[in-house]
């Protein structure tokens, strides 16, 4: 279902030591940048995998799926904050992808009570993100304090080449 941590390849030796750290303590934030298509997800899904189960609480959230997930309930029940209990009570939660798309500001709000929260607990629960944004475009679209809170943790970049094939 998910890959395994041994199929990471064509990593740095720094970059592979963080993984196996995390993967050995998930506490705290792993914020893993980088250019397209050069294994951030896949990093991501192989430490979730290691510790997936289905009657757990961990979670794994693109942020596009997030935010319509976020919107959907919203919109329904005119509250978030049953579901925002759910994401923050999740011992491993995994962001992926955030900065594809810039975040409304209330979005924005629900995405730093997230990292606040999780900043204050996460000496026993991990985050980790995953972004193609570099830190000044990172603080540019989320602001410092946000920035401040999820690069507190182990943070590295890989800009390797993109291994998706291109058909075009």
């Amino acid at each position: 279902m998910y890959p395994k941590l041994i199929e990471i390849n064509e990593k740095p030796e720094a970059y592979m030591k963080h993984v196996q750290e995390f993967a050995a303590n998930p506490t705290g934030f792993f914020l893993i940048s980088g250019k397209n298509g050069n294994g951030k997800t896949f990093t991501a899904e192989a430490i979730y995998g290691k510790f997936y189960h289905p009657c757990n609480d961990n979670m794994f959230w693109n942020l596009a799926d997030l935010k319509m997930k976020w919107q959907s309930i919203y919109a329904k029940y005119g509250s978030t904050e049953y579901f925002l209990n759910e994401i923050l009570k999740a011992p491993l939660l995994v962001l992926d992808d955030l900065g594809t798309t810039k975040p409304t500001e209330t979005f924005m709000e629900f995405l730093y009570i997230i990292s606040d929260k999780r900043f204050k607990q996460r000496a026993t629960q991990g985050t980790i993100i995953t972004t193609n944004l570099n830190s000044a475009s990172m603080r540019e679209m989320f602001g410092d304090a946000f920035v401040s809170r999820v690069a507190s943790g182990r943070c590295v970049r890989h800009d390797g080449p993109d291994r998706r094939p291109m058909l075009f």
